[in-house]
């Protein structure tokens, strides 16, 4: 362009024109700037001086790009020590007239010298620096603010001043026996063989019982995982469709007939003979020219990027439809929606749905409605054993007035990591273990990561502990991560034990993807000892009473309750009961992989934390995003592992996002506790308190003590989320 007869473009013109560019660019401050008149370059002190119109800077730009949280004082280094690449940027102060877009380029100067920035250049840079955007300084632990507040409750009557409407103690004397069930026994301790042979029909009560025991899908022992095949993959995925596809006709055909008995009770045929009913069943890739509902699993039509509503695509059975996929056509579900002001859409990839819909050729479904999954009916209790939970069966009626109200069951939850992200003093660990001691409640529910690999001093190998050196004085030795775990969380726990004032508290420990003691795979067994019965003394100085391949479970072990363990180490997810709760837990971040994964439309606002907790319990499985998050390593074959047994009465779903507590689905209060600390200060935990079911609603079923009932535990529970 800039040499007019230039038919003929070789390398010794690139060169020429470089040459021009390195003189332009060395020109004496103050000059009148001009691409092609020579500049003054001082070769023997190797100085060279930029003109005022041409503004250079570094390649700040792409260091910006792959972190672009960084402090001024970090800026202003990495400008110092950046390589001598020069560019011309075009968002400073622009050129003279006459310099063209191809002027401003990036050259390569590595083999000439580099040139000393103007003083407009280093005002553009200083500008760039002032409007980057400042990572968010948290204050030291130490330094928080605000202990004790009440961040959010359940129901949402909190004060304005942030005070607890919880007791901080629990001594009533009404306090009723509290039952951990974590294991596929019966109530009375029997083994289910053992019930099932009293009643005489030993195979059809024990498919029932298979049927109502929660824990079945627990983890218990270690499994060797990284050898699933592809044909496993394919197999353990087809059949989790099969199972939602069976689950989600079962759901529309009880709806159907829910809907039939209501309108014969009501004799109100005659004013819903408009209603229509579901559209008949089809396979995704078979055209019919009536609407048909298709059932199938969400995929992303794009191989790179974030699903959105252009890129849905319904994936069939490989049994009955090859596995064919076929693009759901969103738009037109979108404006009906707009116009009868009904509720939206939210998907996400490896959900399994129902679209209802036109599908005339079998290649795209124009979708009408979308039903999101089937949720699984809740646990129901017989009155007798909730009589045996929280009242005296023995006692006659006549006493019951006069018997005192037992207290109500108090729980404890909160969420990894335990310590800041500059030290291993587990400071925040402590300070809840106070709030134990002095609420003093029946179980607490900690959920990973307990020693995280994501902890700079962790990541660094040299995580240290304190022992005596036989003179009085402490003295930091380097153990392993098991080691780490044993003097910080399980030595803890065990003092808290042994004492007396404490015989009623139960812990709960569930591992997380980032701990280093636990195996990095999902479904994720429960903590174990590498070494049954205790670790190795090894013959170490400095470091004799610390053990090899032991995480102080075994000494955990020897404090038990009623015959049984007072400290539980389960799966991660896992679901286990209290009295006749159940509750479902799982330390992966679910919500927020699925909050970064999903696309939406027309949903109510403030409604997507429930939403997405929602999703867990439509889809029947505590993971059911597929593909995972790059941090999930999921081991298709045990596919199990992660399924939801049954509809829990409270979901813990401790997630980075809002801390929250709010009921979904009618039944199932779901929590996200948050996590305890946020890296260099302090975050949340949660406080609920569940009150026994009512004397008067249990004496109204007195006649027959068989009668099941449900927990409504909307209307028992109150919960509260705290700063530590």
């Amino acid at each position: 362009m800039n040499k007019q007869n230039l038919t003929q473009l070789t390398m010794h013109q690139f060169e020429a024109y470089k040459n021009e560019l390195i003189k332009a660019s060395s020109t004496t401050a103050g000059s009148t700037p001009d691409l092609h008149h020579s500049s003054n370059v001082d070769v023997n002190n190797d100085k060279t001086t930029t003109p005022r119109g041409a503004t250079i800077i570094s390649r700040k730009s792409a260091i910006k790009r792959e972190a672009p949280m960084v402090t001024p004082m970090a800026s202003a280094k990495r400008h110092q020590t950046s390589p001598p690449d020069v560019a011309i940027s075009s968002s400073g102060s622009p050129p003279n007239n006459g310099t063209s877009s191809v002027d401003r380029v990036a050259i390569d100067t590595s083999n000439s010298p580099s040139p000393v920035r103007s003083s407009l250049s280093s005002s553009a840079s200083s500008t760039t620096v002032k409007t980057e955007k400042k990572p968010m300084v948290l204050p030291k632990y130490e330094e928080r603010t605000k202990v004790g507040y009440v961040v959010t409750t359940y129901p949402p009557n909190q004060s304005s001043d942030g005070s607890s409407n919880i007791s901080s103690s629990n001594t009533k004397t009404g306090r009723r026996r509290c039952v951990l069930s974590t294991s596929t026994t019966t109530k009375t301790g029997e083994s289910t063989s053992t019930w099932n042979e009293e009643n005489g029909n030993k195979e059809e009560e024990k498919e029932k019982e298979d049927t109502n025991d929660i824990t079945r899908h627990n983890i218990t022992k270690r499994y060797r995982h990284m050898f699933t095949t592809m044909d496993d993959r394919a197999t353990a995925l087809e059949k989790h469709l099969v199972q939602m596809k069976d689950a989600i006709v079962n759901d529309i055909g009880n709806e159907i007939n829910e809907n039939n008995s209501n309108k014969e009770k009501n004799n109100n045929m005659n004013s819903n003979e408009n209603d229509e009913g579901p559209a008949p069943f089809e396979e995704v890739n078979v055209p019919r020219q009536d609407p048909s509902t298709c059932i199938g699993r969400v995929c992303n039509e794009a191989h790179q990027g974030k699903i959105n509503a252009t890129s849905v695509v319904l994936e069939g059975s490989s049994s009955t439809s090859g596995g064919a996929r076929v693009n759901i056509d969103m738009s037109q579900m979108k404006q009906q929606q707009q116009q009868l002001n009904k509720a939206g859409y939210s998907l996400f990839p490896g959900q399994i749905i129902a679209v209802e819909g036109m599908n005339g050729t079998g290649r795209k479904i124009t979708a009408a409605k979308i039903r999101e999954g089937a949720p699984i009916p809740p646990v129901s209790t017989s009155v007798r054993e909730m009589k045996s939970y929280y009242y005296d069966n023995n006692k006659s009626s006549s006493n019951n007035s006069n018997e005192e109200q037992p207290a109500p069951l108090k729980i404890i939850s909160a969420c990894g990591p335990f310590t800041t992200s500059k030290d291993m003093d587990y400071a925040p660990f402590i300070d809840l273990l106070n709030v134990v001691i002095d609420q003093k409640p029946d179980v607490v529910i900690l959920t990973g990561p307990f020693v995280d690999v994501r902890q700079e001093i962790v990541q660094s190998g040299r995580s240290t502990i304190d022992i005596d050196d036989g003179n009085g004085l402490e003295q930091k030795i380097v153990v392993s991560y098991e080691a780490v775990f044993a003097d910080k969380i399980a030595a803890c726990i065990e003092e808290f034990l042994t004492e007396g004032e404490n015989d009623q508290t139960e812990f709960v420990l569930v591992p997380a993807l980032e701990d280093a003691t636990a195996e990095c795979v999902y479904p994720q067994p429960p903590f174990q000892d590498r070494l049954q019965k205790g670790g190795k003394f090894l013959n170490i100085p400095g470091a004799d009473d610390i053990e090899f391949g032991s995480l102080g479970l075994h000494s955990l072990a020897k404090h038990q309750k009623n015959g049984n363990r007072r400290v539980h180490c389960l799966s991660n997810p896992c679901t286990f009961r209290i009295n006749e709760l159940v509750f479902g837990v799982t330390s992966t971040d679910v919500l927020f992989h699925i909050s970064v994964e999903e696309t939406n439309a027309n949903l109510p606002v403030g409604s997507r934390l429930r939403r997405i907790a929602q999703h867990l319990v439509h889809q029947q499985s505590y993971y059911p995003l597929f593909p995972p998050n790059k941090s999930v390593n999921l081991d298709l074959k045990q596919q199990d592992g992660w399924k939801m047994p049954c509809k829990p009465d409270v979901l813990i779903v401790p997630s980075k996002l809002t801390p929250f507590c709010a009921p979904i689905l009618g039944s199932t209060i779901a929590i996200n506790p948050g996590h305890l600390t946020k890296g260099t200060t302090g975050g949340t935990y949660a406080v609920m308190e569940i009150k026994p079911m009512s004397r008067e609603k249990l004496e109204a079923h007195a006649a027959d003590d068989t009668t099941v009932l449900p927990h409504e535990v909307q209307d028992r529970m109150q919960a509260e989320i705290k700063r530590i």
